[in-house]
């Protein structure tokens, strides 16, 4: 098969993957402004926010862990051997979930025990009520990693069998149970029932893609796989991986430790700052990075290396073409994106504003964080988990440093600041890196485009200037509907001025677009061809 219907059913995956990541997103900004409007940025939602840190962290290292580096790859290298493999494949799958469930279990359970003890050390500066809240919330939130666990190996499954559809409907039900919490539960249980709500929305995470995996032919089975090889080669590639995801969640340790001793408010203002910068991460970075995943590791199995370049190449100048304009837009539209979102009921102008600053600081790394999936799974697909975690680590230690040192200058921002400055040095050392070890990409079809997606951009910027000054004049800035309708009118005119300019330039990356739209019926990668916050949780 041709390597421009392999392009076209990798653009086609990796638009329903994020036409459903946007679905979800904007759920779970709905599921923000539904908390912000009830609690602001005061200290319901800091509790809240903090309650998740020890469960996404059981959560990142043993079930991401496992699945984002090695799953896939095994499972995929064992299906392409035919009706044999398939059914060993299974067996790899139901070995794993069931391991995943028992250790994942255990040390929820310690967790939920112990609890008292760990979350004062989490956020040294709640006392009082606070604390309190946030240790009862952590506790019932103990049950979102298992249930997430068995959730994640369905997605693997879904994944390998580059079934997208369903799998990308899961973190839209995740995002509904936690609004259901907040509306329905917490009149009926108090705080409490915004914790119930995250359990609600990991259940229907996994239920949803149960059906689908069942239909490809999954079946449960009593089964552990300690001895296996397969198993010895999953902890091989975990723990590696594992140490990177740590790296990733002491930054945002990091946000609670130090955003607990500022201001009331300060690590929500953090996360809601975050989950909107991570917006284009998850519908672009993630969406093309989980498209291109099963073929990555299928080129890879076959020994195919000079496709799985132009596969790599090929995918990071889409992530370009969409996440550099938006990166531009966010940060001349800051302001009233964070204003029209959430500036509702208990969300003050002063929320608004520490919010949006601290937003700020965080847009300048979109374009680090939508590449860096891309990047670390072509790192896994290889079967090299060492050399992102020690990139890893080494960004790690650097945002850690750099957030102790501005924190006390400059508050929250100061921790936005950090984070970004961290991730721009992880992308660079992973490109750097990968770049060597594949002896270059197509690095003059990356120039290329990087130089219309950069002047079209710098156009695109000055229309979105040129449109918000006129559009205040003629509307209310101090009511909702004149805030929304300049961030509509300017953000569409810099999206239209950068589409138009992309197009008289020939961009490569619109007409791939344009030309393969997901058509009706079922989108796959064609097997043999050249060719998926509140943190830690689906967002």
């Amino acid at each position: 098969m041709s390597n421009r219907v392999g392009n076209g059913r990798l653009v086609s995956a990796a638009v329903i993957l994020g036409v459903a990541s946007l679905v979800s997103r904007i759920v779970g900004l709905l599921r923000e402004r539904v908390l912000t409007t009830m609690f602001g940025a005061g200290d319901v939602f800091d509790a809240f926010v903090a309650a998740f840190r020890v469960p996404d962290i059981i959560f990142n290292l043993l079930v991401l862990g496992a699945l984002s580096a090695a799953f896939i790859p095994l499972f995929t290298e064992k299906l392409v051997k035919g009706q044999r493999g398939k059914q060993a494949a299974f067996d790899l799958a139901g070995g794993i979930l069931n391991t995943m469930v028992l250790v994942v279990g255990l040390l929820a359970i310690i967790f939920a025990v112990c609890a008292p003890s760990i979350m004062p050390l989490v956020v040294p500066g709640f006392e009082g009520e606070k604390l309190k809240m946030t240790i009862m919330l952590s506790r019932i939130m103990a049950l979102q990693p298992v249930l997430l666990g068995i959730s994640f190996v369905f997605s693997g499954i879904l994944n390998s069998f580059k079934r997208f559809v369903v799998y990308s409907l899961a973190p839209i039900l995740y995002n509904g149970g936690i609004i259901i919490g907040v509306l329905v539960f917490v009149p009926l249980l108090g705080v409490a029932g915004i914790a119930w709500g995250v359990v609600l929305g990991a259940l229907l995470h996994g239920l949803v893609q149960l059906p689908s995996v069942l239909k490809v032919g999954w079946r449960w089975r009593p089964r552990l796989t300690w001895s296996d090889k397969d198993m010895r080669a999953l902890w091989r590639m975990m723990v590696p991986r594992a140490v990177g995801l740590a790296a990733s969640q002491v930054n945002l340790l990091t946000v609670s430790v130090l955003g607990s001793g500022l201001l009331a408010g300060s690590i929500t203002v953090f996360h809601l700052a975050n989950n909107v910068q991570y917006l284009p991460v998850g519908i672009f970075g993630i969406a093309f990075a989980q498209a291109a995943f099963p073929t990555l590791a299928e080129q890879v199995a076959r020994r195919r290396m000079g496709d799985f370049r132009d596969t790599l190449t090929r995918v990071l100048c889409y992530i370009l073409f969409f996440v550099v304009p938006v990166s531009l837009f966010f940060f001349l539209l800051r302001a009233q994106m964070i204003r029209v979102l959430y500036g509702a009921g208990a969300f003050d102008w002063e929320d608004t504003i520490l919010t949006f600053e601290t937003f700020g600081w965080l847009i300048v790394s979109i374009f680090a964080q939508a590449i860096i999936p891309l990047l670390t799974r072509a790192f896994y697909v290889q079967q090299n988990t060492k050399t992102p975690v020690i990139i890893s680590v080494g960004s790690m230690i650097l945002n850690v440093i750099l957030a102790i040192l501005l924190a006390p200058r400059m508050g929250v921002q100061g921790l936005a600041l950090a984070f970004s400055a961290a991730a721009i040095v992880n992308v660079m050392l992973l490109l750097g890196v990968l770049h060597w070890q594949l002896q270059g990409l197509n690095d003059r079809r990356v120039l290329v485009s990087l130089a219309r997606i950069t002047m079209a951009t710098i156009l695109a910027g000055v229309v979105v200037q040129a449109l918000k000054y006129p559009v205040a004049v003629m509307v209310d800035m101090q009511r909702f509907w004149g805030i929304f309708t300049q961030l509509a009118v300017a953000g569409i005119g810099g999206v239209m001025a950068y589409l138009g300019m992309m197009w008289w330039m020939g961009s490569e990356e619109l007409a791939a677009l344009k030309r393969y739209l997901p058509r009706r019926g079922p989108v796959e990668i064609p097997t043999g061809t050249e060719t998926s916050r509140f943190e830690g949780a689906p967002d």
